[in-house]
């Protein structure tokens, strides 16, 4: 029993939190915000810049006489590039502009025409209306951040605390507390109640936005200088922001559902937006990004902060803060704001969106069923890059912790930023759909759901609550695999993706200019003809030397051979090969069903010794399997989509492009499976079955082009698989696994046994974990929040685990004897 005089004490289930009032501005606070202002002062002041260009001339000639003396200064700059300034760069592209110029032809077979399909540069966005006096002329970016369209954000705070939901949350979770300690009397319970009150207001004020037009304005002008320096442009179609704007007079609320590389999405989004015109979203970002002064301006852009776990005691549930949450979302729905989140929730580690994460979707779809929402419209954004200002995820994917934001880091990273080069970004708003209509649809739609492939619905959202019941979980899960599928169709492919996609699989030795120009013209066909945008256009020797320039010598080596001729080669050495890797695997969702049709087809004709016709129904099957296997990896299809008719539908395709050869089937009267087609007598009851079809190889080198897009994943998965043997008879933590894998995977590249040192993934290494325990395989207890995997008992032998194995061996050495 515990008295009065002991409660201030205790550590009321979230010991991070004290009880603290609002945060102020401390001198602290203004030291920092001095600092940012003189070092942007800093920064655009015109006789620094004119300084830098000028050192920047002669760095050029002096490297330029040391290495060639006859050599122009375009070829010593592609080895200093990345040592350079942004105004460096706007000296080179000088030089070259008038050959880039003759040579911006576009070929209609491989590139959209730009009258059709016309783009806007944001950062020129309202910057190139014509001028009204001297002032204006001069003035035009200051004239366009004070005149661009403002709206009323209300401000949700005090509605909040004061809503009955919350208030019970409060009593719930001061009941759980006192009944935790002991406490029964009423003095002390209402200490406890009291506690929890200011805990709930402590959340909501590190939580809450306070977007503004004045914040908003400032930010835009502050945007306009800086992003110049780090991008060539920000594009947008302009047909999208034209369907934006009509949606936007529909009244509803507009939910933003983007895919998440790099912190400038949030940027990037909202900027598109206010600056033509179209209310600014309150976007769910991190706790981790509510740093000294910079948290403070992104909550002025409209973000509002969660933590990355919810629930910090493992198998106890932060009551209070989810209720808090969840009545913040609903209000500022109710309130007219439009919202953004990534429902990846954290940022892709490997360039493949990540598999969804449904917590704050589930906040909209229950308030729609409750019928506090009436409709919303979902729009499914992907932003793309062809260099991501953060660089790339080597350290986390070799295994090392992420490395927390802080101001300092924050500021490093703004000065490495601005001090480089990022290409172009490119933003793609998908059509809005209504959530009335999609939830009708799936709802109507469940039969068919089991044609499809599924997992298990993630509980472990990253922003997540689950204040949703369990019976909706499948719907929001649905819902969620469908924007992630639309986004990542949607994405459009940039000249770095191209590169590194064709470098690491098809060209991972090294290819000469015109050989590798030849393979970029065949894969932007390929691109058209399935309605793939790109991120570039252009003659492609002209596109391919832009993408080896960003990526740096660092990614792509450039070599001259003794005919003059270019060679160029991907840098297969680890950890250089992870960082392309991250750019190439922007198409492997592209290619997934193809690459597993094509890695399944050259794995069964190994097994029938490369002669034999293989039947639909065992191609179909195999599929399957390997998707199964993937299904961590992959949205292979939208949740309302038959996988089987997708593989049909690729199987055609490959017909069409004399990849394989199709048979006709044999016709017989013997029972068939589920892929036989039965066809009936027109007289009599007799049924005459006609067998699956039959498909043998036509092209092995095109069939493997796809077969090879899995052999990093297949390796990993592998590896992973065949350390089950290693835990028999004991436990092992997550990290440990983790680590001991990492070190195995290392050790086989270093032999020379796996050849892809992208191999090297502790993503793919956790996702297949993941299918081990969700095949129950492993099983898994958490002790003190720490993770420890153990084997199955059924499985504790090795002649039960061989076969589990071999379900990913029978994917590996498909190309021996080919």
């Amino acid at each position: 029993m515990y008295n009065i005089s002991q409660i201030d004490n205790i550590n009321m289930y979230w010991p991070e939190v004290s009880d603290v009032m609002p945060p102020t501005y401390t001198s602290a606070g203004y030291l920092e915000m001095t600092i940012v202002a003189v070092f942007f002062y800093w920064l655009l002041h015109l006789r620094v810049r004119a300084i830098i260009e000028t050192m920047s001339v002669k760095v050029y000639d002096a490297f330029s006489t040391m290495t060639d003396p006859t050599a122009p200064i375009i070829q010593s700059s592609r080895s200093l590039h990345h040592h350079l300034t942004q105004y460096q760069l706007k000296r080179r592209e000088q030089l070259t502009k008038s050959r880039t110029e003759a040579k911006k032809q576009i070929d209609e077979k491989n590139v959209p025409d730009k009258d059709t399909f016309p783009v806007i540069d944001v950062l020129k966005t309202g910057i190139s209306k014509k001028a009204r006096g001297y002032f204006e002329s001069w003035f035009s970016t200051v004239r366009h951040c004070l005149t661009f369209k403002g709206f009323h954000y209300p401000y949700i705070y005090e509605s909040v605390l004061q809503d009955e939901n919350v208030k019970e949350a409060i009593y719930q979770t001061a009941q759980d507390v006192a009944e935790e300690y002991g406490i029964s009397d009423e003095q002390g319970f209402n200490a406890i109640l009291e506690k929890q009150r200011k805990r709930a207001a402590q959340i909501l004020t590190l939580m809450h936005a306070k977007l503004s037009n004045f914040v908003l304005r400032i930010s835009s002008w502050v945007f306009y200088k800086t992003l110049p320096i780090l991008f060539k442009s920000i594009s947008i179609p302009e047909a999208q922001v034209d369907m934006l704007k009509e949606a936007s007079k529909r009244g509803l609320p507009m939910i933003f559902l983007p895919l998440h590389r790099s912190h400038i999405d949030y940027i990037a989004v909202t900027f598109t937006l206010c600056n033509n015109n179209i209310r600014a979203p309150i976007v769910a970002a991190g706790e981790n990004l509510r740093i000294p002064v910079f948290g403070r301006i992104l909550r002025g852009l409209g973000a509002f902060f969660i933590k990355r776990r919810i629930d910090p005691i493992s198998g106890k549930k932060d009551k209070l803060y989810r209720a808090i949450l969840h009545n913040y979302m609903t209000l500022c729905l109710e309130a007219g704001h439009y919202f953004e989140f990534f429902i990846e929730g954290g940022r892709t580690r490997t360039g493949k969106p990540c598999m969804p994460k449904g917590g704050l979707l589930s906040v909209f779809v229950d308030a729609y069923l409750s019928g506090i929402l009436d409709d919303a419209l979902l729009v499914p954004v992907s932003v793309n890059y062809e260099k991501i200002v953060e660089g790339s995820f080597v350290r986390e994917l070799t295994g090392a912790p992420k490395q927390p934001e802080t101001f300092r880091s924050a500021i490093a990273g703004i000065w490495k930023a601005l001090t480089s080069h990022y290409g172009i970004v490119r933003v793609d708003f998908n059509q809005p759909f209504s959530l009335l209509e999609l939830v009708k649809s799936f709802q109507s739609k469940t039969r068919h759901m089991n044609e499809t492939l599924h997992i298990v619905p993630s509980s472990a959202s990253l922003y997540g609550t689950d204040i949703v019941v369990e019976e909706q979980r499948q719907l929001v899960d649905s819902i969620a695999r469908h924007i992630i599928y639309d986004c990542s169709r949607s994405t459009a492919v940039m000249s770095t993706n191209a590169l590194a996609f064709l470098l690491l699989n098809i060209h991972r030795d090294g290819v000469s200019l015109s050989d590798l120009t030849l393979s970029f013209d065949k894969l932007r066909n390929q691109l058209s003809a399935t309605n793939k945008d790109t991120g570039f256009s252009g003659d492609s020797v002209d596109v391919i030397e832009h993408a080896v320039d960003i990526l740096g010598p660092g990614l792509v080596q450039r070599e001259k051979q003794p005919d003059g001729s270019l060679f160029l080669k991907p840098v297969t050495i680890v950890p250089n090969v992870i960082e392309l890797a991250y750019y190439s695997n922007t198409l492997l969702p592209h290619f997934a069903l193809d690459g597993v049709l094509g890695r399944v087809i050259m794995a069964l004709s190994k097994r029938h010794k490369y002669n034999l016709r293989i039947r639909s129904d065992e191609i179909i099957d195999t599929c399957f399997e390997l998707c199964g296997i993937l299904q961590y990896e992959f949205l292979f299809t939208k949740a309302c989509q038959s996988l089987i008719d997708a593989f049909y539908d690729v199987l055609d395709s490959f017909v069409i492009n004399e990849i394989l050869v199709k048979h006709d089937p044999p016709r017989d009267t013997r029972s068939a499976g589920r892929n036989l087609d039965f066809v009936h007598d027109e007289d009599e009851d007799d049924e005459e079955i006609i067998s699956s079809p039959l498909y043998s190889i036509n092209d092995k080198e095109k069939l493997k082009y796809y077969a090879v897009l899995f052999d990093s994943l297949i390796d990993t998965y592998s590896v992973t698989f065949n350390h089950l043997f290693t835990l028999i008879g004991h436990q092992i933590t997550e990290g440990e696994l983790v680590k001991e894998i990492l070190q195995k995977v290392t050790s086989l590249i270093n032999l020379g046994v796996i050849r892809c040192g992208e191999s090297l993934s502790t993503e793919a290494i956790r996702n297949s974990i993941k299918l081990l325990e969700k095949m129950n395989v492993l099983l898994c207890h958490n002790h003190d929040g720490t993770k420890i995997y153990y084997l199955n008992q059924p499985c504790e032998n090795e002649l039960t685990l061989e076969p589990i194995a071999e379900k990913i061996t029978k994917f590996q050495d498909i190309y021996q004897d080919s």
